[in-house]
């Protein structure tokens, strides 16, 4: 009995740990809200984001509210006024978490808007996920919202260069900018001279750009 109390009470200390210090963190064109402790990823979620004329807002913030089970209340682009109740036909879901004025992360009656930037510029989770999420952060929670087309991600000996659609037509895509984003990677790895980059920025795109350099530890584990 003395043993089973003991692994409970390791476990319990352990998912203490785990939401130490949380923060959510969006990157717009993902379509993804991560979670994080510190420098690692917890939790990943899809969410639908705000459209090209209603964006999701830039920056960092905090969570200052929540609440369960909202009532909606319409904003000025609508011509009822009538609150909405909570329940199956709230847009706001089940959760409200807001982290600037009428801004928030909340859920959603229309699951199949999740991963498309088709909101007013809130940030919509399928409603488990947002109940989840709920009891995982608290008022002070950081939010931070950015917008970042090019990712680099190294893996099977290689560097990867994912470009994203560019939703916002922001137009932050060159080879250029990817050329400087590979510098951290330069000591260990050597630009491939015949990686394409795409035409059509609208459309999620992943080349392989960089091999291990010549001499470098990966080169000789890859021979």
């Amino acid at each position: 009995m003395r043993i089973v109390m003991l692994l409970m009470l390791f476990f319990w200390s352990l998912q203490q740990s785990v939401w130490a210090k949380p923060e959510i963190h969006v990157n717009i064109p993902e379509l993804i809200l991560r979670l994080y402790d510190g420098n690692r990823i917890v939790k990943e979620y899809p969410v639908a984001l705000g459209t090209p004329y209603e964006q999701t807002p830039l920056g960092n913030y905090k969570i200052f509210y929540k609440e369960k089970d909202p009532s909606w209340i319409p904003g000025s682009g609508f011509i009822d006024k009538t609150p909405v109740p909570p329940g199956k036909d709230n847009p706001l879901g089940s959760r409200w978490m807001e982290f600037k004025p009428a801004y928030g992360v909340h859920g959603t009656n229309k699951d199949w808007d999740i991963e498309y930037p088709v909101s007013g510029g809130c940030i919509r989770m399928h409603n488990a996920d947002v109940e989840e999420l709920y009891e995982l952060v608290d008022i002070g929670t950081p939010v931070v919202i950015t917008y970042q087309v090019l990712l680099l991600k190294e893996y099977d000996k290689a560097v990867y260069l994912t470009v994203l659609p560019d939703i916002y037509h922001l137009n932050q895509a060159s080879k250029t900018t990817v050329i400087e984003l590979f510098k951290p990677y330069a000591v260990r790895y050597q630009l491939l001279s015949d990686w394409q980059f795409p035409t059509d920025l609208m459309t999620r795109y992943e080349v392989k750009i960089a091999l291990p350099a010549a001499g470098t530890q990966s080169d000789k584990q890859g021979k």
